[in-house]
């Protein structure tokens, strides 16, 4: 992997990366020192980090590895449930019911006035800052807020009124 392509799939990472070690170890010398302990960890195995086929789970799971290490490190206790696990072993009612939620929610931003639909799915789907997705729609960037705070408050209008 050469460095632009390193920089161009992990680098952008970092600020979620930062507020998830932030969340376990509760000081943000030790997240940002964690979080730099991964990007060192991810470029020197960057040969084989061709293979990895989603760069951002890869490098979630190797920082929640680093903070279960640090705290084990300061004789902080962990605990399973303090930690997010993706192990994919929900019970299969929980996973069948999260399907059913995310076709709801899914359907309901179908509903939405096209704008905000579009909106919704850059900001989600695509992760797309607020200037990009104004830039790209030719929207300012404070209607772009608007129309995705009004489309959020539609989405939680229409769940509430489900359940």
């Amino acid at each position: 992997m050469t460095h632009e392509e390193f920089k161009a799939l992990y680098l952008p990472l970092s600020d979620g990366l930062y507020r998830i070690a932030f969340h376990y170890l509760e000081d943000g010398s030790d997240a940002r020192d964690t979080v730099q302990d991964l990007f060192i960890k991810l470029w020197n195995s960057r040969d084989r980090l061709e293979g990895v086929v989603n760069p951002k789970a890869y490098a979630y799971t190797l920082l929640k590895n680093l903070c279960i290490d640090r705290l084990r490190k300061e004789g902080r206790t962990v605990a399973m449930g303090d930690l997010p696990e993706k192990s994919g072993e929900d019970p299969p009612d929980k996973a069948l019911a999260d399907r059913e939620t995310l076709r709801r929610v899914l359907r309901h931003i179908e509903d939405l006035p096209p704008k905000q639909r579009e909106i919704v799915r850059m900001r989600i789907f695509e992760e797309l800052e607020y200037d990009e997705i104004a830039e790209k729609l030719g929207m300012s960037e404070i209607n772009t807020r608007v129309q995705l705070s009004l489309a959020r408050k539609t989405l939680r209008n229409r769940i509430k009124s489900e359940l």
